[in-house]
């Protein structure tokens, strides 16, 4: 996964402090509930299809002035737009998302498709993010990990009984999902951590969620 600068996060993201009163101190800054459907094609593993729930925070901002028409929702095209200048930008990070085999990373393809829209209140968008070869998951298994490095977005699976997914995978095949376990120093540094610092690239991977996957 490539280096990502906070500059980089606020001009994606372009949340500012005055968007979100009372969190302008301390990392995460924002925060995705997020689902994963892992797709299988004969027996392998050929992509994640991803949906991030953001915050009503980034919401709010993203979405100002897209009611055109005075419905009360967002404009289709300007959220299309949105979804677009975003995806385009997470390209070249990846998507945020790493999967590794046997600790070894594995590579992407481009994201085929991709869609936007409003679940209630907060922005949702959806891709499906296909490995560069589609992957054998017996033996070690693959791991998958969804995560800011830099901890400045939280990004944690949904508290929702479907929140990870296999279509298509082989009879037999399991999930587990490992949770953070960060040390007292890690929290207290991004507890001190303001929305203009950062403490590198590695302090996301240390609060990320792991979900192996196993197929016989």
């Amino acid at each position: 996964m490539r280096p990502k600068s906070p500059v980089f996060l606020l001009l994606f993201f372009a949340i500012l402090s005055s968007a979100m009163p009372g969190h302008a101190i301390a990392h995460p800054h924002t925060w995705i509930d997020v689902t994963v459907e892992v797709v299988f094609e004969q027996g392998k593993a050929v992509g994640l299809r991803e949906t991030w729930l953001f915050d009503d925070y980034y919401t709010a901002y993203a979405t100002e002035g897209m009611d055109e028409d005075g419905d009360g929702q967002p404009d289709a095209r300007r959220l299309r737009a949105l979804l677009e200048e975003n995806m385009s930008n997470l390209a070249e990070y990846t998507y945020f998302t790493q999967v590794t085999r046997g600790g070894n990373d594995v590579a992407f393809a481009e994201v085929a498709e991709m869609s936007s829209r409003m679940a209630g209140t907060r922005l949702e968008m959806s891709f499906l993010l296909p490995l560069a070869t589609p992957l054998d998951v017996g033996g070690p298994g693959m791991v998958y990990g969804i995560f800011d490095p830099t901890y400045y977005i939280e990004m944690l699976h949904a508290e929702t009984r479907d929140a990870i997914r296999l279509t298509g995978a082989p009879a037999g095949c399991s999930t587990k999902l490992d949770k953070p376990k960060p040390t007292a120093e890690a929290t207290s540094l991004a507890a001190s951590l303001d929305r203009l610092q950062s403490a590198g690239d590695t302090l996301g991977a240390i609060f990320a969620e792991r979900v192996t996957i196993r197929c016989p």
